[in-house]
């Protein structure tokens, strides 16, 4: 099976356990996802299978959003619910101008040091296997954005702030929020983590598990996925065939988009090609 499938990711699951669920679901052993989500988290979860795993690199400069819950005065290891509280801080009275400024303040670029239980490659290791073995490890620091960020509800009873952010490809939301608290003069984890967008997709055009159990749900193509935010070039058949047989190397083409789709008047996926000296070349072909 060919498709995309924009799957609700449910709390409790991995990325790749909801992976491989779908791939036996859908007696498909191909399956990609775009940007993994933690065990603890929920959400918006971009599902590909067979020969539409090809698109999934094309997502990786995603803009995506989340709305967070953040727990003051407690730190875990994880910076998440998912391990034990490490330390803990008394919370100062706040006010939501004061949690408001703080969370302004984090817009825009800035370094970010990741979670030491991140998937992130360091000597040729990820990050988590060093953690799960109790070696320290310098941990290289990563540009990020923050587009947007606002506080969506403060409660003063549990010490727990709501906010909704907008950042760039690569941002940890546990790391944001544990900056968050320090700022605030204190520690803190995550208790709550939902992806509400990729790209120009929202979760609620997501299909959770229940929607797949009553057969409610819809596999697009690699075609209408990527034409939403990919600008599409549609070739005559001949066209196709060249580049099919790897002949059509680059295309001339007048635009000021650096990455173009190329389709067949069928409105299939063909190939992707990105700009090269003024002129197009093949980057990846998706047949």
């Amino acid at each position: 099976m060919d498709g995309i499938l924009l799957f609700d990711k449910p709390i409790g699951e991995t990325s790749r356990s909801s992976a491989n669920k779908l791939a036996r679901l859908f007696n498909e052993k191909k399956v990609g996802y775009v940007g993994t989500l933690d065990p603890f988290a929920s959400g918006l979860l971009i599902m590909a299978f067979g020969k539409s795993t090809k698109a999934v690199t094309f997502f990786k400069d995603s803009i995506k959003e989340y709305e967070a819950t953040l727990k003051l005065g407690e730190a875990t290891s994880t910076l998440d619910n998912e391990s034990e509280v490490i330390e803990t801080k008394s919370v100062k009275e706040l006010n939501e101008e004061q949690i408001s400024k703080v969370l302004l303040s984090f817009l825009g670029e800035s370094e970010q040091i990741p979670p030491l239980t991140s998937a992130i490659h360091v000597n040729g290791k990820r990050l988590y296997e060093y953690a799960h073995k109790g070696i320290e490890v310098d941990r290289p620091t990563r540009k990020i954005n923050v587009f947007d960020i606002k506080l969506l509800d403060y409660n003063k009873n549990d010490s727990t702030i709501r906010f909704y952010c907008k950042v760039s490809k690569g941002t940890y939301i546990r790391s944001l929020g544990s900056d968050i608290a320090n700022k605030l003069d204190t520690v803190g984890h995550l208790i709550q983590l939902r992806r509400i967008s990729v790209d120009c997709f929202k979760v609620d055009e997501a299909y959770s598990l229940t929607d797949l159990a009553n057969n409610n749900y819809k596999i697009y193509s690699t075609y209408e996925i990527l034409s939403r935010f990919i600008e599409v070039v549609t070739l005559k058949d001949s066209d196709i065939e060249d580049i099919k047989n790897g002949k059509r190397t680059y295309l001339d083409f007048s635009t000021n988009k650096n990455t173009i789709l190329v389709s067949d008047s069928n409105k299939t996926a063909i190939a992707i090609y990105q700009k090269e000296n003024n002129k197009f070349r093949f980057v990846r072909g998706l047949f």
